[in-house]
């Protein structure tokens, strides 16, 4: 046979459904919106998937380019360069971001930067857009200052002039020297970058002499192609003992767990991998519900076709005919709804991409291409055979001699018990899933509940912050800081509506950064065996500004200053480190202790309470606050209490900074309910995502039981009319219904218990203070779907109530 006469029954078939879809012209419509949601779901976690986890980094063989450490020092970096055997080059760059300010091109603007060595791209294998890569001679202290761009900022900014190349730009107050711009779409070693510099040790703000002793570099390489990750791993084992025995003492000798080798996409992904996996699941959970509520349409929409499949039956079409014929049908619905659905999921795109709260690795090569396309293609047949397999299957066989013997009405009630028992299955699989989905969603729920009723140790409402970089060269000494920092505060505070403002290095909730702290009065320690303990930076009304209460002694005030005696503050956390019994037994203040490489005693002249630096869901972390004037920063948060709205200040405290230095620009502008709102960005997202999921599976779940409980009243309506006759009550026939239903929700539920003791394991480290199979969850959710149940059989049990016997007995 020709391939026209292979394609001929296909499209008889084709035309034969389009007509039977416009004759049913509303069923059609409600299917069709309900599979483009489901295939729209999916095929939007799938483009998100696809790009975070699955495609390869945009280097040349990704596979090879391994990150060797998340923590090393420069001593470390530059021993490993000169011993390690397994790779075609290492690399090195800090995290996290710097902001830099760019000025002198119209307005000014931070930027975010990154620092690293200066062969960073050809281990990568990537090469730049336009210009040259770094030369390894301007990767050394001393060497003229240069500068690679993204291709983004090249066009935003510099309007994608050619002539770029060589052009000196003021970054953080620093001629650089333009030497090449980076292919559109480029991401290393996060997404959002805009600059590239050399000297990844020289972090602004570090002091030199902490500088080689740091570990701020994470160490990467490739391997070379003969080389294995367990080959590399047992020559890094081997390096890493050797140098524990040179360097005893470095904060980088000391790992537990060790240090081993993963390819730079896993290190990319790994905070997210089983959270994205997860959604894939729930939204996955949601397309079968709708593809069995569809499969239970089609049933119910098949019986009134008896009599057609009967009659074509009867002269001699052939059971596979009558299913190449339904399946045809089903397919063309999931083709037009996935068609839809694709468009709703490049709708759902922008939103995610849109959602800057929430840290998405890779997030800009999120984006529809042929892959997803091809997914939701895929998708589309699979939903269409799934969900019109089965009706196309019982359609199929029809009692010629009893529906072809029989009235119309007749001929839709054949084979009722076959057909019931069909849809019936189909209700316990949406109410199973559902259940899981409900559980999932709860536990979350339970989870940011008790996160609200965590004190974070300070007053978020009301406070307007900002970070300010200030640029190296400009402000190279520490007075000059410290008085634009201290005019800063004195500008802000003589506001209309300002309360308060301080300056301090780091905010809560916004990560930290530590220091080895010890008793002045204890025998020295090496570094790696001391305490670490958060470090912060700060202006004498910081405690006052953010609502942190003083437990004892006194807070920093005027007197501390750089010429004043040392000073530090610390917490309640790092009182107990060194006191146990605290705040029994001995005194904390006027005790002295060692911070960092610096040998001179540091007296404690207070305590405050605890913060939670690290986010609500992790315990207080042991944090001391040295006076910002005898620690001054390159870069500090402004916090502004203020009343009413802090938004409504932004304009005019940029106002103020600009007023001080008219090139310094302000970033990363929130409020401290948005920046803790933030620091629970995932989980909330997560959440939110699964609610909408297990909503929409509830909705769908309860049309479905309500649909099996409405058509198997039409079935009965006889048997019913008799019972009627005979004697049976309203309230039996009520009972006799509405069992029915709740038969198949509490089969559901069941089996949704047991399902979800198994996969609600998978959201351990997503939950606070809540079990993954908390007993009143599950019970819960369990008496909510028999409520649920009952709601949704008793309409139609009602309705069943009101038959008229005498009518019903006449037909």
């Amino acid at each position: 046979m020709s391939g026209i006469g292979l394609l001929e029954p296909i499209w008889q078939d084709v035309k034969y459904a389009l007509r039977a879809m416009r004759k049913n012209l509303g069923f059609t419509i409600a299917i069709v919106l309900t599979i483009a949601l489901g295939i729209g779901a999916n095929t939007a976690m799938f483009s998100v998937i696809h790009a975070v986890l699955l495609k390869p980094l945009s280097y040349f063989e990704p596979d090879r380019v391994v990150l060797l450490t998340r923590g090393a020092t420069l001593v470390r970096y530059n021993e490993m360069q000169a011993a390690s055997q397994s790779y075609t080059g290492l690399g090195a760059y800090s995290l996290p971001t710097e902001d830099m300010a760019l000025s002198g091109v119209t307005e000014p603007e931070v930027l975010s930067g990154v620092r690293v060595s200066g062969n960073f791209l050809r281990i990568l294998g990537v090469a730049p857009l336009r210009g040259r890569d770094f030369r390894l001679d301007e990767d050394v202290a001393g060497a003229a200052p240069v500068v690679m761009i993204s291709a983004e900022l090249w066009q935003r900014r510099f309007a994608a002039n050619p002539q770029i190349i060589g052009t000196s730009i003021m970054l953080a107050g620093e001629p650089h020297t333009i030497v090449g711009v980076l292919p559109a779409g480029f991401q290393f070693p996060s997404s959002g970058v805009d600059v590239w510099v050399t000297k990844p040790s020289e972090r602004a703000g570090m002091a030199a002499e902490s500088r080689p002793i740091s570990p701020i570099l994470r160490i990467f390489g490739r391997l070379k192609s003969e080389v294995s990750i367990q080959q590399a791993n047992a020559e890094l084992a081997v390096f890493m003992q050797a140098y524990a025995v040179a360097h005893p003492a470095m904060l980088d000798a000391k790992h537990d767990p060790p240090d081993t080798l993963q390819p730079l996409k896993v290190e990319l992904v790994s905070d997210v991998r089983s959270k994205l996996w997860m959604l894939f699941g729930a939204v996955g959970f949601v397309l079968l519900i709708v593809c069995a509520n569809i499969g239970s349409l089609l049933l119910a929409r098949a019986t009134s076709r008896a009599k057609e499949f009967a009659v074509r039956a009867a002269i001699g079409a052939g059971r596979a005919r009558i299913i190449r014929q339904l399946l045809a049908e089903s397919v063309l619905l999931a083709f037009i709804g996935g068609v839809l659905g694709t468009a709703l999921a490049a709708i759902g795109l922008r939103v995610i991409r849109g959602m800057t709260f929430v840290d998405l690795p890779r997030v800009g090569e999120i984006r529809m291409d042929g892959t997803v396309l091809g997914f939701a293609l895929v998708i589309s047949l699979v939903t269409g055979v799934l969900f019109g397999l089965l009706p196309s299957l019982i359609a199929s066989r029809p009692d010629l001699a009893a529906i072809l013997r029989g009235s119309g009405e007749d001929a839709g009630t054949m084979k009722s018990a076959r057909w019931f028992s069909s849809r019936g299955l189909l209700v316990v699989g949406q109410v199973a899933l559902s259940v899981v989905l409900l559980i999932g969603a709860s536990l979350l729920i339970e989870s940011l509940a008790h996160l609200q009723k965590v004190d974070p140790g300070f007053q978020s409402s009301g406070i307007l912050t900002m970070k300010i970089s200030l640029p190296s060269t400009r402000y190279d000494t520490n007075e000059k800081k410290i008085a634009f920092y201290e005019e800063l505060i004195s500008k802000a505070k003589a506001q209309p509506g300002v309360r308060n403002a301080a300056i301090t290095w780091i905010l809560p909730m916004t990560g930290w950064a530590g220091s080895p702290v010890q008793l002045a009065a204890q025998p020295p320690l090496k570094l790696n065996q001391r305490p670490i303990a958060v470090l912060e930076a700060i202006t004498p009304e910081y405690f006052h500004t953010m609502g942190i209460a003083l437990r004892r002694g006194r807070e920093f005030t005027a007197h501390d200053t750089a010429h004043s005696s040392p000073a530090v503050i610390i917490d309640e956390s790092m009182a107990r480190v060194f006191w146990p019994q605290y705040p029994n037994g001995p005194d904390p203040i006027g005790q002295t202790v060692l911070i960092g490489i610096r040998p001179q005693p540091i007296e404690i002249v207070g305590v405050v309470a605890d913060v939670l630096q690290s986010g609500r869901d992790q315990a207080p972390r042991a944090e001391m606050y040295r006076p910002y004037t005898q620690m001054p920063m390159q870069a500090s948060m402004l916090a502004v209490r203020t009343n009413g709205d802090p938004h409504s200040f932004t304009n005019t405290i940029r106002n103020q900074v600009l007023a001080i230095d008219r090139d310094q620009p302000v970033s990363s502008v929130s409020t401290m309910d948005e920046v803790v709102e933030e620091s629970e960005g995932q989980l909330r997202l997560i959440m939110r995502l699964l609610g909408v999921f297990a909503g929409a599976a509830t909705l769908l779940t309860v049309i479905g039981l309500y649909g099996v409980i409405a058509y198997s009243v039409v079935q009965r309506t006889k048997e019913i009319g008799i019972r009627t006759a005979l004697g049976a009550q309203r309230g039996d026939v009520l009972k006799l219904i509405v069992r029915q239903g709740l038969w198949l929700a509490l089969i559901g539920v069941v089996v949704g218990m047991i399902a979800g003791f198994a996969l609600t394991r998978v959201m351990k480290d997503l939950l606070f203070h809540v079990s993954a199979t908390d007993p009143t969850t599950f019970i819960g959710v369990s008496l909510l779907f028999v409520v649920v149940a009952l709601l949704a059989s008793y309409v139609p049990a009602r309705r069943a109530g009101g038959i008229d016997p005498l009518v019903i007995l006449r037909i």
